[in-house]
């Protein structure tokens, strides 16, 4: 796994983002093949978000799936926004890593089937999230 951190908002625990996409792929019962994750600034999510999605402005999180038919396992990339994070932490009462992992979270979900269209979906999306990351950091907590 693959992890690039070009912001400054937010401290980046690379060993951590490793184990935690480990933990969501076996917790969704998906094998993992590449999953590449790039943390980035407003300025960057932005252009990213108009080049691929067409849409104006930041986003918290960007998720491509790269997989291949013939391949095992899940390849992708996942671009999450520190500086987004770190404001939505402030706002939210969260560590900033905290928040960032949720993201990274919300971009291997959709990856993995979930989708937040309907009000009822993002619930339940929502929901797994903040379940799997109760899970991943109480399991973090009892190795210590």
């Amino acid at each position: 796994m693959l992890i690039c951190n070009r912001q400054r908002a937010v401290r980046v625990f690379r060993e951590r983002l490793c184990r935690l996409v480990r933990f969501v792929a076996r917790a969704e019962g998906v094998p993992l093949a590449l999953v590449d994750l790039a943390v980035v600034g407003k300025a960057e999510m932005a252009g990213l978000n108009r080049r691929y999605l067409r849409r104006s402005g930041t986003t918290d999180v960007l998720s491509f799936d790269l997989s291949e038919p013939h391949r095992p396992g899940l390849s992708a990339q996942i671009v999450v926004c520190g500086e987004v994070a770190a404001e939505e932490a402030r706002r939210r009462g969260l560590r900033p890593q905290q928040e960032l992992m949720l993201y990274v979270i919300h971009g291997l979900l959709h990856l993995m089937g979930y989708d937040d269209e309907t009000t009822s979906a993002a619930e339940k999306m929502h929901r797994r999230e903040e379940e799997l990351l109760a899970r991943f950091t109480a399991a973090k907590t009892a190795r210590r």
